[in-house]
C-alpha cells in the first residue's frame, strides 16, 4: 500500500535562519515529517511526498529511503491546494486504496489503521476552536456534509487531514477544487466516504506557537503519537 504526504506547503522562518518546510520543524530530535513516517502503519510499503518549491530541502533531510520504505517525490509546481497536490501524484499511485497525511500534522499511528479497515475514510476529531479548520457532519458512520459557517461552538467536529482513498477519487477532483470541500461535498452526498470520530491525539503545526507547545509536551515526555 502507498502513502501520500502532502508537504508543499509554505514554510515558516524561523529566527536568524531560512525560510523552512513545516513539515521539517523538529519536535524534540527529529522533525515533524520524521515522526511521521516513523508512525505509518505496517501495510504502507512505499510514500509519495509532494513537495513544492522546498523541495531541496525535504529531499535532501529524507532521502528515497526511510526505515525501509521507499520514499518517493512528486512535484508541485504551484501552490493550488490540497485537490492540485493530489491529482499530481495521479500517475504514481497503483489501483488499491492509500493514505493520505497532511506533512505538518501528527496522528496517531492507531488511529491511520482505524481508517485503514475502510474503503474510503476520513479522519474526524470534536476540538474547542474550530474556525482553522474545516467543519465536517457525520451521519451513521459516514461524512454527511462540509460545513461552511461562522457560528461555530466548541466540541465542533473538525476534518484532521487524514483520509484513505482510491483512484476513483480523481473521477471526483476537479480542476481547481479543494479536495476538502466541493471533493468531499461530492462524497457526501452519495455516501461514499465513512469518518472516523477519535477522541486522542491529533495536532497540527500551523505555527510557530504549535511548535512551542509539541516541545513542550516532548520534553515532558507526553508523547501520545510516538507510542
Amino acid at each position: 500500500m502507498q502513502a501520500v504526504i502532502l508537504a508543499a506547503g509554505e514554510g515558516i522562518r524561523l529566527r536568524g535562519e531560512s525560510i523552512v518546510p513545516k513539515c521539517l520543524l523538529r519536535v524534540g530530535k527529529k522533525t515533524v515529517l520524521e515522526h511521521l513516517l516513523s508512525q505509518l502503519p505496517k501495510e504502507i510499503r512505499e510514500v509519495i511526498i509532494v513537495v513544492g518549491e522546498l523541495k531541496n530541502q525535504i529531499k535532501k533531510h529524507i532521502g528515497t529511503n526511510f526505515n525501509g520504505r521507499h520514499i518517493r517525490y512528486a512535484l508541485q509546481t504551484e501552490p493550488l491546494g490540497t485537490g492540485h497536490a493530489l491529482s499530481v501524484c495521479k500517475d504514481i499511485l497503483d489501483d488499491k486504496k492509500f493514505l493520505v497525511l497532511m506533512g505538518d500534522n501528527l496522528y496517531l499511528k492507531r488511529d491511520m489503521e482505524s481508517c485503514l479497515r475502510h474503503d474510503l475514510c476520513l479522519l474526524t476529531q470534536k476540538i474547542e476552536a474550530p474556525e482553522r479548520f474545516g467543519v465536517v457532519k457525520v451521519e451513521d458512520g459516514n461524512l454527511e456534509d462540509v460545513i461552511e459557517s461562522p457560528k461555530l461552538s466548541a466540541g465542533t467536529l473538525v476534518n484532521c487531514g487524514l483520509y484513505v482513498l482510491d483512484k476513483k477519487i480523481f473521477n471526483y477532483l476537479k480542476p481547481n477544487h479543494e479536495l476538502e470541500k466541493e471533493t468531499f461535498e461530492q462524497l457526501a452526498k452519495e455516501k461514499q466516504i465513512a469518518a472516523f470520530k477519535h477522541n486522542g491525539f491529533w495536532k497540527s503545526m500551523n505555527t510557530l506557537k504549535e511548535v512551542i507547545e509539541l516541545n513542550e509536551m516532548f520534553k515532558k515526555g507526553n508523547t501520545p503519537w510516538i507510542k
